[in-house]
């Protein structure tokens, strides 16, 4: 359902939701800095000092929803963590390095240091052309498709907890589950999910019955005791989960119409747990490679020597606030990434299964065959895909 092109889905489809409430300031851990102007640095929790007391409450999983694109005003000022250790702030910004268009301002941070160009700078530009890009983004992820689900394992169900498993995992699709929570009558066929007469189920309810089947790439040969995205020594803090993101694995982003990998280094995905586990407020936020970033914009179109993939080679070097491994910036050195928070509202729900989704095609290594120049869909609702 993305439209506007592959410009609009490369830059658009990262999934942002403000959950503003995540970013408690009695939540988070306090740090400050010596060089440059002093703030609170906002980061995540830190992990209890209790230790893991084994108690396991059973498995719970949530499935996000409600992306929230448009960062406008000062909302992007409090999506994301800090991630540099610098408050950078004019007149004269610390900062771990320069944008690599030696014309550009360096970037400036939100609340507590908060790195977050994307969501300051990159999608400003998108809106101009996109204005539909949001609502398309919740159609697809009512539906189920491109729905990032969290499982959780090893929760002691309480307010604090040393040490958890958490696991991500992208949705293919998902449909309404029993009023008791059982599973729906559904037989997989191919790469979907079908009704016992044949059609498509009803769509998710959202009310915490539904179930979700997710790609089996994000699992070890298809093996759903492997999950590739998986922090087995997460844990729990004032309601918090906090679970570092393996550097460089490949998280897609799918829509109806197209699919996006994205690859973050030192990053974290934090999540407020809300109402007794009802709803979950999460947050991601990491630093994405320039290379890594036109690595994505080959694959959904924006091919070497085009119009397009100058404007956004030109931009990105202006936007770049930040180095893709942490701890290799210093003075005069070039920003080689883009710092990004996002952010989602997450409802409860199950994992139906694995589904064959295929892989994610790239559109310009296509166009050079002789094809399109255009990703196409990975499309859920036909057997003969992937």
């Amino acid at each position: 359902m993305a439209r506007g092109g592959p410009i609009g889905l490369l830059l658009g489809v990262l999934p942002l939701a403000c959950a503003c409430s995540v970013y408690d300031p009695e939540l988070a851990a306090r740090a400050r800095v010596d060089a440059g102007p002093r703030c609170e640095l906002r980061r995540p929790a830190p992990r209890p000092t209790a230790p893991d007391d084994g108690v396991d409450a059973g498995e719970v999983v949530w499935a996000l929803k409600d992306v929230v694109l448009n960062q406008d005003g000062d909302r992007w000022r409090t999506i994301g963590y800090d991630l540099d250790g610098l408050c950078s702030h004019p007149p004269d910004p610390p900062v771990e390095c320069l944008p690599p268009a030696r014309t550009a301002d360096p970037e400036t941070d939100g609340e507590g240091g908060i790195d977050n160009a994307f969501g300051h700078q990159l999608y400003p530009l998108i809106a101009l052309t996109l204005p539909e890009l949001e609502n398309d983004a919740h159609l697809s992820e009512a539906m189920g498709v491109g729905a990032i689900l969290v499982r959780l394992r090893g929760w002691n169900g309480q307010p604090d907890d040393s040490r958890v498993e958490a696991t991500l995992m992208i949705g293919v699709t998902g449909t309404a589950g029993g009023a008791d929570g059982a599973p729906p009558d559904v037989t997989v066929v191919g790469n979907t999910i079908q009704a016992p007469d044949g059609s498509a189920p009803p769509p998710p309810a959202w009310d915490g019955h539904d179930y979700f089947w997710v790609r089996d790439d994000g699992f070890l040969d298809g093996d759903p005791a492997r999950p590739r995205l998986q922090d087995d020594n997460a844990y729990v803090a004032g309601d918090l989960l906090v679970a570092t993101l393996p550097t460089r694995v490949d998280i897609l982003f799918q829509a109806t119409e197209q699919a996006v990998l994205v690859r973050l280094t030192d990053s974290i995905a934090v999540g407020r747990i809300v109402d007794e586990g009802a709803r979950f407020d999460a947050v991601v936020a990491g630093r994405w490679a320039l290379f890594d970033i036109f690595e994505t914009a080959e694959r959904v179109g924006i091919c070497q020597g085009t119009t397009q993939y100058r404007l956004l080679s030109d931009q990105l070097d202006r936007i770049a606030d930040i180095r893709a491994t942490a701890g290799t910036g210093g003075e005069g050195v070039a920003c080689d990434a883009m710092s990004v928070g996002a952010a989602f509202t997450g409802y409860r729900g199950h994992v139906g299964g694995l589904l064959p989704a295929g892989d994610v095609p790239n559109a310009c290594a296509a166009a050079a065959d002789g094809g399109v120049p255009d990703a196409g869909p990975i499309d859920a609702a036909s057997p003969d895909a992937g």
